[in-house]
């Protein structure tokens, strides 16, 4: 404890120390050094990351923000502050400052995302650009995905043929994804293939247990398939998943 304060108070190392136990995963102790480092881009936008980190992206999006202002350039800068924006619900200034970074496949997926939050259906090109570009990390990915986010496009435009054609093209390793196979429950419950969407579904929950959309949603199959017993459970499943969450 001594040596940690005696490091924060000088702060010369306060940035790559703060860096340093991030990656750790020590998130609280990330962001007491982070937050008496020097104000340069690269310090200012890993304050962010761990704000958002922690969930606080009222926070974040200030940190990130300054750091996208100061240096457009500042890898990752400009998308980390469309992404808390986004995560705020400000899907036009989302899509102003993911404009003001490189282009890549996380850049391009974000955006359709905030064009498809925003209604444009210029949303479905771009995302579809995006599955094109390279050096995509191999799934399980981080959000935003472009491969899930075109399928939850297609599906809210009721296309769920081709959202089931997507996701069977999906590369193997998707299949330990928990959204995949909600996703995949929902495009099978739009057509009313009520059996392979409980499917789908259970396997949704068997990966994450807490998911409440698909618990909720196989209570409702279950009620297709004349089976409320277990509609039931996955209803309470689906109440105490949403408390979790909170």
């Amino acid at each position: 404890m001594i040596a940690l304060f005696l490091l924060a108070a000088s702060c010369d190392a306060c940035c790559d120390n703060g860096v340093a136990l991030f990656r750790q995963g020590k998130l609280e102790a990330a962001l007491a050094l982070l937050e008496k480092a020097p104000p340069t881009s690269f310090c200012t936008k890993s304050l962010g990351i761990v704000y958002a980190a922690l969930g606080d992206y009222r926070r974040a999006e200030p940190a990130l923000g300054s750091s996208c202002r100061m240096n457009p350039n500042e890898p990752d800068a400009c998308y980390y502050h469309g992404r808390a924006l986004y995560a705020l619900d400000r899907f036009a200034d989302s899509l102003a400052a993911l404009d003001r970074a490189p282009s890549s496949w996380r850049v391009a997926t974000a955006r359709g995302q905030a064009l498809d939050a925003l209604g444009r259906l210029a949303a479905e090109p771009v995302l579809r650009a995006a599955l094109q570009l390279p050096q995509r990390d191999p799934a399980p990915v981080a959000e935003p995905d472009p491969l899930l986010a075109l399928g939850h496009f297609l599906y809210r435009e009721g296309r769920s043929a081709e959202v089931l054609s997507l996701l069977q093209s999906a590369p193997s390793p998707y299949q330990r994804i928990p959204s995949f196979h909600y996703l995949l429950g929902r495009a099978l419950a739009q057509q009313e293939q009520w059996p392979r969407a409980a499917e789908a579904l259970r396997q949704a929950v068997a990966l994450n247990p807490n998911l409440a959309e698909a618990h909720g949603l196989l209570s409702r199959v279950y009620f297709r398939l004349g089976n409320p017993e277990l509609a039931a459970q996955h209803s309470r499943l689906a109440l105490q998943g949403s408390t979790t969450s909170r």
